[in-house]
């Protein structure tokens, strides 16, 4: 079906200048509901079927952090879903070549992810959970500054990950074999107060690739506007690794990749606690607005925002961290001679 013209140049807007609903809303004297709701229609006339409001939305660069991350869920566990996402992406890609869009598509679209491989470990530790309240940045480390500065970029700690894939953890596959069965880096969720909900979050490698697997169950269902967020906690700040919405299921569950920094920072114990929020979009985008990277000297962690409904100590056995602390602080060399 051929665009309209409207539709075209609504579009081009959107992804060839890099507008938002409230910008156009501005220029054409409209609220941004009809905005929004123009643009739905500008892709029914791509797609020849209406896609739902949200997937238009993620798709057109519009989307809060919790609808992304919802959508990027759907995407990723139905594979009807990825297959609309993935078609109407290609299409507008041909019809505004350089617009900035997902790529929905993976070779896992729709198939569930491996579960990660625990890190290697001898006897188990327990983490203290920090006070309630984050405290000042001032006090870290400049390796834990530099890794913070790391996770704010987006960067990736590769050398991390190939001194672990590489067996400096656990010894030669032989070895492992003959190992007894490795201990995980894990989180178990009790509920705080009167709220409900339990679960784990069990970090390891899948591949060469840092992720977590999520097992989170009998939440109550978030209302509009609002979602969950799972946060790295400690008592000098704190770090999301995943927002979703939550409905009747009560779950949330599948892994996730994580940025290599994170596992840095919980073996020194710079997030010695998971804790999972409810809080409103608005909230938890204006924490993530005023998080800042400007140096690595200057660095500010996303607030901690939201009521608290889960809350666990993340439990790494102790040789990984012995192991692991001066890969990250880059004296493995000598702590191994």
């Amino acid at each position: 079906m051929p665009l309209s013209e409207d539709s075209r140049a609504l579009l081009q807007l959107l992804l060839g200048r890099g507008k938002s609903y409230a910008d156009i809303s501005g220029l054409l004297g409209i609220d941004e509901a009809e905005v929004r709701r123009r643009a739905n229609t500008a892709l029914a006339e791509i797609d020849g079927t209406a896609p739902d409001p949200d997937l238009s939305d993620y798709l057109l660069g519009q989307a809060d952090p919790i609808t992304r991350a919802d959508v990027g869920n759907r995407i990723s566990s139905d594979p009807a879903a990825a297959e609309q996402a993935e078609g109407l992406a290609d299409q507008l890609r041909l019809l505004f070549p350089g617009a900035d869009l997902p790529g929905p598509g993976s070779p896992q679209a729709g198939k569930p992810k491996p579960a990660p491989s625990p890190l290697p470990s001898a006897a188990s530790t327990q983490a203290t959970a920090g006070p309630k309240s984050p405290g000042g940045i001032s006090s870290i480390t400049s390796h834990q500054r530099r890794l913070i500065a790391v996770l704010l970029g987006g960067a990736l700690l590769a050398a991390v990950v190939i001194l672990l894939v590489a067996g400096t953890l656990g010894g030669s596959d032989d070895e492992k074999s003959a190992a007894p069965t490795a201990s995980p880096t894990v989180a178990v969720l009790q509920p705080v107060g009167n709220e409900q909900g339990s679960g784990q979050v069990q970090f390891g490698f899948a591949g060469t690739s840092l992720a977590a697997n999520l097992q989170i169950s009998d939440l109550a269902p978030n209302r509009k506007g609002e979602g969950y967020v799972i946060w790295l906690f400690g008592s000098s700040g704190a770090f999301p690794i995943y927002a979703a919405k939550v409905g009747k299921s009560g779950s949330i569950t599948g892994q996730i990749d994580l940025n290599e920094a994170v596992i840095c920072l919980i073996a020194s114990d710079f997030f010695p606690t998971l804790r999972v929020s409810r809080v409103s979009n608005e909230e938890f985008n204006a924490a993530l607005k005023a998080a800042r990277l400007t140096d690595r000297q200057n660095v500010k962690l996303p607030d901690y925002t939201g009521t608290t409904t889960l809350e666990g100590s993340i439990s790494m056995p102790q040789k990984a961290k012995d192991t692991i602390v001066p890969i990250c602080n880059g004296t493995a060399s000598q702590t191994s001679q």
